[in-house]
Order: structure tokens, then C-alpha cells, then sequence
């Protein structure tokens, strides 16, 4: 599309979730003190409290996106105004969110190879919470759309309710704040900040009225608080250990040849 540069797209979203996170591991570089973040096994993932406002937040994301599909409700006239309004004031496409719903979730499972950044779960359980994650809100966003009849504001389809692009987006988000707010809070926010950009551009490009996209937010919130839940019947069905993943270099010299051997195990 006119207009649209990927290369600034894919600068943006990497400053605001990999910028953070190079300033944390600075912060953990020897000579610096910092907290410790633990790794939880998937008992602890469980027993990790956490405040109602987790749940409360998503429920009430959803339920505003369901009292719009009431007749002439405040947030159906609301979901009105503001595709009116942008309707007469923009008129490009930002294809920039077919993108940037991803980039929360490939951040989840990358940060931690940087220096000094720590998750709260190694990598086998973080793909667990993804994958789960992800078919929740994979789930819940198709059950929805062919559930609901909801037609776009353009007027090209009938499956406006709820926004999957902002799902996935919010789903990655919610995630990498779980995983990597305890090295610093500013990682969590950089992932809010590209979903919440995501759900912006859903609505400026007219593919979703607000209240869609208010609930694809909450979905994807709810769906990781959910995985986490799952996480101890995912390690009790695949029969892995709560001892977590071991890594381990064994490096091999001869006459003739220098080796190195990688063992990790899951």
C-alpha cells in the first residue's frame, strides 16, 4: 500500500519491546544490583497470585463489546461516532497491524536470549503457554465471529465481532508482561503499547468498530491467564518433570581438532 513503510513498522515495534529490555539487561550486567527474577515451575505458575482486577479487566473488555450489539446502546452510538469521524477525515490504509499483531508474541519467546533478561519460565514452558494461549483465543475469536453476525463498517463482511487481529495482539502482550514484568515493568508496557497500537489501526483502517476491538483485548488478557491455569495438566499429560529444561556445553580437545558438544534437555 501508498504510504505504508514495513522497515519503520518493524523499527517501531522492535523499540518498544526490545528497547526495554536491552536497558533491564544493562541493569543486570555484572557490577549492577537487581532483583532476581525466578524461574516457576508449573505448580508456582498456578499459585502465583494474582489480583482480581486480572480477571475483572478482561470481563469487562468483553462485556462492553457485548452491549454493543444491542440496538442504540451508548456504546453502539459511541462505535458509530468514531467511524464516522474517521471515515471523513482518513482516507489511507495503515496495513501496519497485518504486522504488528505478532510482534508481542515473537518477543516472548526471544527476549530471553538477550544479556541479563531473565522470564519468569523457561522456553518449553513459555511455548506451552503460547501455543495454549493462542488456541484460546483462537477459539473463542472464531466461535464469536460465526456466532454473532456483527457487518464491518465498510460494509464488506459479517464477521466484525470480536477484532482477532487485536486478540493475538493483546494475547502476546498480556503474555510477555506475565513472563518479563519482573525484570522491568517497561517490557510489559512496550507490548501493551504495539497491541494497543494494533486495536488503534483496526479501527483507522475501518476493519472494526471500537467495541470489537475492546473485546478482542479482552479475549486475548483472559486467554493467557486461562493457559496459565492449564500449565500444570499440560506437564502431568506430556509427563515432563517439574525440574525444568538443563542445558549444558561439553567441550572436547585433541591433538588434531577442537569440539563442542550442546546438550539440552526438556
Amino acid at each position: 500500500m501508498k504510504g505504508f513503510d514495513l522497515k519503520k513498522t518493524v523499527a517501531a515495534a522492535t523499540v518498544c519491546l526490545f528497547f526495554p529490555a536491552i536497558l533491564a539487561g544493562r541493569e543486570g550486567l555484572p557490577g549492577k544490583e537487581t532483583l532476581p527474577v525466578m524461574r516457576l515451575s508449573a505448580a508456582d505458575t498456578v499459585r502465583l497470585r494474582t489480583s482480581h482486577a486480572t480477571w475483572a479487566i478482561p470481563a469487562v473488555c468483553i462485556a462492553y463489546g457485548v452491549a454493543a450489539r444491542f440496538n442504540e446502546t451508548p456504546v453502539r452510538r459511541f462505535d458509530k461516532y468514531v467511524a464516522g469521524r474517521v471515515n471523513r477525515n482518513i482516507r489511507r490504509r495503515y496495513p501496519a497491524d497485518d504486522y504488528l499483531q505478532y510482534a508481542p508474541a515473537v518477543a516472548v519467546c526471544g527476549l530471553d536470549f538477550l544479556p541479563g533478561v531473565a522470564s519468569r519460565h523457561n522456553l518449553r514452558d513459555r511455548t506451552l503457554l503460547l501455543a495454549t494461549s493462542c488456541l484460546f483465543t483462537g477459539v473463542a475469536v472464531g466461535a464469536m465471529k460465526t456466532g454473532i453476525s456483527v457487518r464491518r463498517p465498510l460494509g464488506y463482511a459479517d464477521n466484525s465481532f470480536p477484532s482477532g487481529h487485536t486478540a493475538v495482539a493483546f494475547t502476546g502482550a498480556h503474555l510477555l508482561y506475565r513472563e518479563y514484568g519482573g525484570t522491568s515493568p517497561w517490557i510489559g508496557i512496550g507490548g501493551y503499547a504495539v497491541a494497543t497500537a494494533t486495536g488503534v489501526l483496526r479501527a483507522v483502517n475501518q476493519r472494526h468498530w471500537v467495541s470489537d476491538v475492546v473485546t478482542g483485548a479482552g479475549i486475548g488478557i483472559l486467554s493467557v491467564e486461562a493457559s496459565c491455569l492449564m500449565l500444570p495438566v499440560w506437564h502431568q499429560l506430556l509427563g515432563i518433570r517439574d525440574g525444568g529444561a538443563r542445558m549444558a556445553f561439553m567441550p572436547a580437545v585433541t591433538r588434531t581438532s577442537v569440539e563442542i558438544g550442546w546438550v539440552y534437555t526438556f
